[in-house]
């Protein structure tokens, strides 16, 4: 009897979670590394979760060198975190900036990547060979 009740609650919370859809424009920028990085580079990608997955699409440019590489990373706003997902960028021909797009930027999340993402302790990191520990930075909101 137990076992059945268990069963007939578990069915809607994993409804809820298949349904889950949300979606945030981050901006990022210099100013928002840590320690902050005078830069001209900008970008504005858009983060989706749906269910159990995450995407990313954007772009961004004016890299003060060449492109490094891109993560998602686990941290609080203000504080430096570790790396979770490598995004997947395609670049523009001088390497200083590119797009992402969403087919290329799937993630699957585990229940300890959603609770991250609800109290907003994700950000996206790119950076450059000129700052290899990050030259542009935004917190993804709590979603």
């Amino acid at each position: 009897m137990i076992r059945g009740l268990i069963i007939i609650i578990s069915i809607p919370f994993l409804f809820v979670s298949a349904a889950f859809s949300q979606t945030a424009e981050i901006n990022l920028a210099g100013f928002n590394q840590v320690p902050e990085v005078r830069t001209p580079a900008t970008g504005v990608v858009e983060v989706t979760v749906e269910g159990d997955s995450l995407f990313v699409q954007g772009e961004f440019s004016d890299l003060l060198g060449t492109y490094w590489a891109a993560h998602i990373h686990y941290g609080e706003k203000g504080k430096t975190g570790n790396r979770l997902f490598r995004l997947s960028a395609q670049l523009n021909e001088e390497r200083n900036g590119g797009v992402f797009k969403k087919e290329d930027n799937r993630f699957e999340l585990r229940p300890v990547h959603i609770e991250a993402i609800r109290e907003g302790n994700m950000y996206i990191n790119i950076s450059s060979n000129r700052n290899q520990r990050g030259e542009i930075r935004g917190q993804i909101p709590a979603l």
